[in-house]
């Protein structure tokens, strides 16, 4: 696992120091309204041996969906992960949903009081466990796929000689912006908003001064489209920011229907950032500890970092790494998880991917173990 994770590192270092676009940044998209939304649906087979007996053939479908909406003085998320399947003969299901709401204090600044619903249910459970958690925190994330794109294109235009240099810092905001926007197009031109949106793209690349010609024609067009509509290609989700909250966990419902206990210390941060414009990393930590005489005697703490590759505009390569550390009351030690795994993800056609995965689990004492996934996965949006 430990070579895994230096090789891990070692592409990060390599990869950290490609050519991208040079005369914009991620950071230089600060918009007063960003907000994001997806939704996939998932496939796979995964089939895990230690020696020599499979202890896992199992088949199991799945629902992603993530929606996040931030404003100067308000922001909210959502996800939820849902998914069944079956091993071997037992059948088998997962249902994680949380969502959170934050109101800033400042419009200006990155001070926030938030409020955080987390529901849950697996096969085994007798009832939904459910948490709230009331807090105070600080951060901010912004939503800059839609730059990513303005980059991709800047790319396709330079490779096809349609522009004379990099396009000016303000020339890909601009862009940007009004690739952002899509949605306020449809709502005020309906069926003809393409032939608009394009056209706004096109007058922003010829105002740069940067355009060879007087229009950036049907190859260029056809380029822009590529990246607008994921046509043979797709642009991932481009996030930067962090935040770190701090606050109160309730436990509103145990899943064994159990008495719920005392609140708890919750401490939480998430970090996102673009390393150049085709790698992305992502990462959260929790930690939180009974606020009574357990406190600090017993412990749970997870961390999580994922790191996103686009090896070309089809192919993307992902790494994730997740930490738990365990320590019940009563017990010395902590017990320690750690879940490895590496994909590749090609892109077909209309939004699906065929995914093949490994991954390296060592579950505290038991052995370790080894999987293979192959996936098929479809983003409605």
């Amino acid at each position: 696992m430990r070579k895994l994770f230096i090789t891990c590192i070692i592409l990060i270092i390599v990869y950290s120091n490609e050519v991208f676009s040079q005369n914009v940044k991620v950071e230089d998209y600060q918009v007063p309204i960003s907000r994001a939304q997806l939704l996939r649906m998932n496939g796979y087979w995964n089939w895990n041996q230690v020696g020599d007996s499979v202890t896992n053939n199992a088949a199991a479908a799945g629902i992603i969906y993530r929606q996040f909406y931030s404003s100067l003085p308000f922001a909210w998320f959502i996800d939820a992960d849902l998914s069944g399947g079956k091993n071997f003969s037992q059948y088998q299901h997962s249902v994680k949903i949380s969502s959170s709401a934050r109101k800033y204090i400042w419009d200006e600044r990155d001070f926030f009081a938030f409020a955080g619903l987390e529901l849950s249910h697996l096969d085994f459970y007798k009832q939904i466990a459910s948490n709230l958690t009331i807090g105070a925190g600080y951060g901010r994330y912004i939503d800059a796929t839609a730059l990513a794109k303005a980059v991709r294109i800047e790319e396709h235009l330079l490779r096809e000689k349609i522009i004379s240099d990099n396009l000016p810092k303000a020339t890909m905001i601009k862009i940007a912006n009004i690739i952002d926007r899509q949605s306020e197009y449809i709502n005020i031109y309906g069926e003809t908003y393409e032939n608009i949106w394009l056209f706004d793209i096109e007058n922003e690349i010829r105002a740069s001064g940067m355009l060879i010609g007087n229009h950036v024609g049907a190859i260029g067009i056809l380029r822009i489209r590529q990246v607008l509509f994921n046509i043979n290609e797709r642009v991932n989700n481009r996030y930067f920011g962090y935040d770190i909250n701090i606050g109160s966990k309730f436990v509103l419902s145990t899943s064994d229907k159990s008495k719920s206990g005392s609140p708890n210390l919750s401490i939480s941060g998430r970090y996102s950032y673009p390393l150049g414009w085709r790698f992305q990393i992502n990462g959260n930590f929790e930690f939180f500890t009974p606020m009574d005489s357990l406190f600090f005697r017993q412990m749970n703490s997870n961390f999580g970092i994922d790191f996103i590759y686009e090896l070309s505009n089809r192919i993307n390569f992902v790494a994730n790494y997740k930490l738990s550390a365990i320590k019940p009351y009563g017990q010395l030690n902590f017990t320690i998880n750690h879940i490895f795994s590496t994909s590749f993800l090609y892109y077909l056609e209309n939004e699906i991917y065929y995914g093949f995965t490994t991954s390296v689990q060592k579950i505290g004492k038991q052995k370790t173990l080894l999987g293979l996934a192959m996936t098929v996965q479809y983003n409605l949006f």
